[in-house]
């Protein structure tokens, strides 16, 4: 009896346990890939907002030079964009432009 009950708690522990895990990077990736339409302002510029306000953004002291809400420059500088954002944001980035690279298609 007590081995059923240890074998009973192992096994809730490890349903827990997978339960509450944060989807991986790749999953994450795969979910992104499966989307057919890329939107700049609904997936890319949000994160932009929050990273990058208010210096690349209207009134900003680098919105001359790199206007982060034109999306022409995300893709002509995404190395700079992508070195100072990090984690699961960096990723979503990353696979949106690696999807418009890989279709060929420039448009958002």
């Amino acid at each position: 009896m007590k081995l059923l009950i240890l074998f009973g708690i192992i096994f809730l522990m490890g349903w827990l346990e997978s339960s509450t895990k944060k989807p991986s990077g790749k999953s994450l990736q795969r979910t992104i890939q499966l989307n057919d339409t890329i939107h700049f302002t609904n997936q890319i510029q949000p994160i932009l907002v929050k990273n990058c306000s208010p210096c690349h953004f209207a009134g900003g002291k680098m919105y001359e030079r790199m206007p982060f809400d034109k999306d022409t420059t995300i893709i002509n500088h995404q190395g700079g964009v992508l070195k100072r954002i990090k984690g699961e944001e960096n990723l979503i980035i990353k696979t949106l432009l690696n999807k418009l690279r890989s279709t060929g298609n420039n448009k958002y």
